[in-house]
């Protein structure tokens, strides 16, 4: 398996197949596509008319800065949006992040963070069936640890100062090279002074295929695995230990 084709984590959740397939499987953009304004609020009325109201709030006064979204749930809430779940999914967790936060979020819980499990099994996917077209969808795998890193901060943005005219330039940062600003709105070009840095913690993880998946004589395949923020927090790190079978549901990127 390429390992430049990585599901990034968001949560781990059980495939099930009473759950309906959406069109997303099908098709890659729509007539009735809908702005990030339009998914924020779709998103807001799906929090603020479930009892997922309730279990944000809860989990905010418990210091847990995100909320586990039952894939099944959203899509007999509404349909559409469930679709861009898996089809264009770091858009959509944007949008749901947004509409988490305007839940009254307390200054110091953090970055807000919604996460979903059990995904349809049109999403399932073995490691070594993931191809340049699966690149940012959201899909399930399941697989064995077989190596896992220690805990590494990673630049996730960084803002500039532009020197001519003091406008700050905000750039979202990758973990293959570090960007910077090309050009400033007053025209100016080169080096730009960096003011501060956000930054997240991330493990990556080697995920094996399990054995009960292969036919005959083949190998398992691998595949890199990146955790980020509160799934490399002490109680995660007891569930990643190298030999540990787990389902991750993921975006896969390129890298």
């Amino acid at each position: 398996m390429d390992e430049e084709n990585t599901p990034e984590t968001d949560e781990e959740g059980q495939a099930d197949d009473s759950l309906p397939v959406p069109a997303a499987a099908q098709k890659k953009r729509r007539s009735d596509a809908l702005d990030v304004a339009q998914q924020v609020q779709r998103f807001k009325a799906f929090f603020e008319s479930t009892p997922y109201h309730k279990t944000i709030l809860e989990n905010f006064r418990a210091g847990k800065p995100y909320v586990v979204v039952d894939f099944f749930d959203l899509t007999k809430y509404d349909p559409q949006i469930a679709e861009y779940v898996l089809e264009e999914p770091e858009e959509i967790f944007k949008a749901a992040e947004i509409a988490g936060e305007d839940l009254e979020v307390p200054p110091d819980i953090g970055r807000f963070r919604v996460r979903f499990k059990n995904l349809p099994l049109s999403q399932k996917i073995m490691i070594r069936d993931i191809r340049s077209k699966h690149l940012g969808s959201f899909f399930a795998v399941t697989g064995l640890i077989r190596q896992k890193s220690d805990v590494r901060p990673q630049m996730i943005s960084a803002r500039f100062e532009c020197p001519s005219c003091g406008n700050v330039m905000q750039v979202l940062q990758d973990s293959s090279q570090f960007r910077e600003p090309h050009k400033c709105g007053c025209g100016r070009k080169g080096k730009f002074r960096m003011l501060s840095k956000d930054l997240v913690d991330v493990q990556r993880i080697v995920l094996e295929e399990s054995p009960e998946e292969l036919e005959g004589g083949a190998q398992p395949k691998r595949i890199d695995v990146f955790l980020r923020e509160d799934l490399v927090s002490p109680f995660y790190e007891k569930k990643t230990n190298p030999g540990s079978e787990i389902k991750v549901n993921g975006i896969v990127k390129e890298m």
